[in-house]
């Protein structure tokens, strides 16, 4: 049987200058679960067109509510040459009676440990609607996905790898733990360290550069440790996505440091205690931020912020509020995003039952050319506009140079801001995120 695994983009391009951010490790860690037998292919709209006259015997779909639109014009585009679908992911995981308008069978939830089954029914034709995996399997020593069937120049990080699954905080605008679960699941750090050992040096930097795609590497502490202290011999340049409460252990930080994290992604959210509260974030104590930011770039370690606009307790004042921050503690490149309520979210759920949310906005292409939902303080048009706005002062040349810290590869953060600026502060708000495909912590947030 043959078998193609496809990650659609959300309008059927590439991501930056033809290449892909990461590669897709979803489907590589799905390819290494099928079943010898089957003759599997990756597909990812982000580095190749899809081909629609090769048409295998099994589709198998991830998807994300930011491509849901071309996920079902894929699916309904190889059912109709005869091919039958399976779809997975998230947005298939929160909403499976609307994928399965589009699609033969769902699987809910995480799909390797039932994935065999999938495959097997699907070649004696007894393929199931759904398919759900209950619970949370374990994740202590997956089998290594199948990175031969990329091609890593494709790919501006090839090298992704995952050591643990879930997040232990419940923000109610972020999918995650409905997803993946709040108990941490970790891989045994010598599992981790056989697959690190197994990449590829990275030819520019002379290094090898690993993207640790974690929902939150330092949820535990201790595991964090021990993992830290096995990263050190091996010399590579990494980096992930944390709390900003990592910062409170400066043992920690400074270990993460000396092991060769260069960059975090930090979900800041906001400036007010008042929103933290509000989206559940009591974690976050926004007067530790300007030290901890000061503690990671001591121990040169790069941090992508990450802040979110149109929580109800929000007013005007919180858009010069945050780019002046973001600017005075020179946070090397930030990510600055409306609000949305993706559905499977405790946000969605509420903002629905306030007839505030645009009801299944998702299907609509063009959704994120505006704010779907009403905000209490502000409109939506402002909400909207205020948020480029932000953005067209962050990543103003002047802004860039007075950020800038030239200290460890401070090049490449250099060529990221002015990158980002070419190609993201025109383009409209809610796609100046990255996608979350290449964001995995707060996965459709």
């Amino acid at each position: 049987m043959r078998l193609h695994l496809v990650a659609p983009t959300k309008n059927g391009e590439s991501y930056l200058f033809n290449k892909g951010l990461l590669a897709p490790l979803g489907l590589m860690y799905l390819a290494a679960y099928t079943p010898d037998t089957t003759d599997v292919r990756i597909v990812d709209e982000s580095v190749e067109p899809i081909d629609f006259s090769d048409i295998p015997d099994l589709v198998g779909i991830t998807t994300m509510t930011a491509t849901a639109p071309r996920c079902y014009e894929i699916a309904d585009a190889y059912r109709r040459a005869g091919a039958k679908v399976v779809m997975g992911g998230v947005h298939a995981s929160m909403l499976p009676e609307e994928s399965l308008e589009h699609a033969d069978s769902v699987v809910v939830g995480e799909a390797e440990q039932i994935w065999p089954q999938v495959v097997a029914d699907a070649e004696a034709g007894r393929l199931e609607r759904l398919y759900r995996q209950e619970g949370f399997p374990d994740f202590e020593r997956p089998l290594l996905p199948r990175r031969d069937l990329i091609k890593p120049k494709h790919y501006w990080s090839a090298n992704v790898v995952q050591t643990s699954r879930g997040c232990p905080h419940s923000c109610n605008f972020c999918s995650v733990t409905a997803f993946n679960g709040r108990r941490i699941r970790v891989r045994d750090v010598d599992n981790v360290l056989a697959e690190v050992e197994s990449l590829p040096r990275n030819n520019r930097v002379r290094k090898k550069v690993v993207a640790f795609v974690d929902d939150n590497i330092a949820a535990n502490p201790r595991r964090a440790r021990e993992l830290f202290k096995a990263l050190v011999p091996l010399k590579i340049l990494w980096g992930s996505q944390a709390s900003i409460t990592m910062a409170r252990d400066e043992e920690l930080v400074k270990l993460a440091g000396e092991s060769g994290c260069g960059f975090l992604f930090v979900g800041l959210e906001t400036l007010s205690p008042h929103s933290l509260a509000e989206m559940g974030k009591l974690q976050n104590k926004v007067e530790e931020y300007a030290e901890a930011l000061h503690l990671l770039e001591k121990n040169n370690i790069h941090v992508m912020g990450a802040f979110v606009f149109g929580f109800d307790t929000d007013d005007e004042s919180v858009f010069s509020d945050t780019v002046d921050f973001a600017i005075r503690n020179k946070i090397q490149v930030a990510q600055f995003a409306n609000l949305t309520p993706y559905p499977g979210t405790r946000l969605y759920s509420q903002l629905l039952a306030e007839k505030r949310v645009e009801p299944e906005f998702w299907l609509d292409p063009s959704w994120d050319s505006h704010v779907v939902f009403r905000p209490r303080n502000m409109s939506p048009e402002r909400l909207f506009e205020s948020t480029r706005q932000v953005h067209r002062q962050f990543y103003s040349y002047r802004s860039i140079f007075k950020r800038m810290v030239f200290k460890r590869h401070w090049t490449y953060w250099f060529a990221f801001n002015l990158l980002y600026r070419q190609t993201v502060v025109a383009a409209r708000s809610s796609e100046l995120a990255l996608p979350t495909d290449a964001a995995p912590v707060c996965v459709d947030r």
